[in-house]
């Protein structure tokens, strides 16, 4: 699924309050001369290229601090702000909070989402996974909820449809298991604990591949603290959408390759389950295609579980 299929209907910049993009073009010190919306993601805020009219290009996210969304765009404007610089993301220059409106201002990232079934740019994705581990093993910001704090109620999705009647149009293989699924989901945050700063939603789309090769990681608005193989995991039902051994990379990766077995089943579950009960509730209204997305994930994450655990 590409960025467009996954388009939000986001605010646009000419949709911001005339004194909130007057104080942005103040603190940038020119004018705003034209706004390129970005395709692809779910949230409905602003998410714009602005050109200035010295010639510089910046990043810009906004969102109304009335809004649903707002705590999460708050959370990635105070991570970003305290991030070391040794993470490859594109730095914060500025934040606002201003007549009802929170506006994040970030350096430009040239670049484009990596395809994962292009073997160079699988490894580039994967050489940064392993880059944000050791920068980010101890946890700078320790502060931070851990995994287990901040998603232990949301990864219980098997045991959830166990306690109730399993939704309609469970697939057969999930509807056998739902015991074994939901005890085996039960165990994950047995292994999650762990001092490493955790993104928490690496995706493809939340990556930029730069002219040098390297990759750009965005969007650090769900971050925690958790065992440095989670983010791995997590992302690799993107990876085995394409037809990739995911097992075998696992086993391989320098962040994965020791981790228990059983503490990855256990977490790949978790995330299937979740996948699951989020794709049967009703869409947000601006953003339609996140249900879609989520039963795609779900597909591919069951699917993948199903070839490992044997069943």
């Amino acid at each position: 699924m590409d960025g467009n299929d996954n388009s939000a209907n986001r605010i646009l910049w000419s949709e911001l309050p005339d004194v909130v993009r007057a104080e942005v073009e103040d603190r940038l010190g020119a004018r705003v001369c034209a706004a390129t919306t970005q395709p692809g993601g779910f949230s409905h805020g602003l998410a714009a290229r602005l050109e200035i009219g010295d010639g510089r290009d910046v990043f810009a996210k906004a969102i109304p601090t009335e809004d649903g969304l707002a705590a999460m765009y708050r959370t990635e404007l105070e991570t970003a702000a305290r991030l070391p610089p040794t993470v490859p993301t594109p730095a914060l220059r500025f934040g606002l909070d201003t007549h009802g409106w929170l506006v994040a201002v970030f350096d430009y990232v040239p670049g484009r989402h990596p395809r994962i079934d292009r073997p160079d740019e699988l490894s580039a994705v994967l050489a940064t996974v392993e880059q944000l581990t050791i920068a980010l093993t101890p946890c700078p910001l320790p502060d931070l909820p851990t995994i287990t704090q901040n998603y232990g109620p949301q990864l219980q999705g098997w045991q959830k449809f166990a306690e109730h009647r399993p939704p309609a149009g469970l697939d057969d293989w999930s509807r056998r298991h739902l015991d074994e699924l939901a005890e085996l989901e039960s165990t994950w945050t047995d292994h999650a604990a762990g001092e490493t700063l955790l993104h928490a939603d690496l995706r493809p789309d939340n990556m930029l591949l730069q002219r040098d090769g390297t990759i750009a990681v965005l969007d650090w608005a769900w971050p925690c603290r958790g065992a440095a193989w989670i983010d791995l995991v997590a992302l690799a039902p993107a990876i085995a959408a394409h037809g990739i051994d995911a097992d075998r990379l696992i086993a391989t990766h320098p962040t994965t390759r020791d981790i228990d077995p059983a503490a990855v089943s256990a977490f790949l579950c978790a995330l299937a389950g979740y996948w699951a009960v989020k794709s049967r509730e009703p869409a947000p209204p601006r953003s339609p295609r996140l249900r879609r997305y989520q039963a795609h994930s779900a597909r591919i994450t069951t699917d993948w579980l199903r070839r490992r655990l044997g069943w």
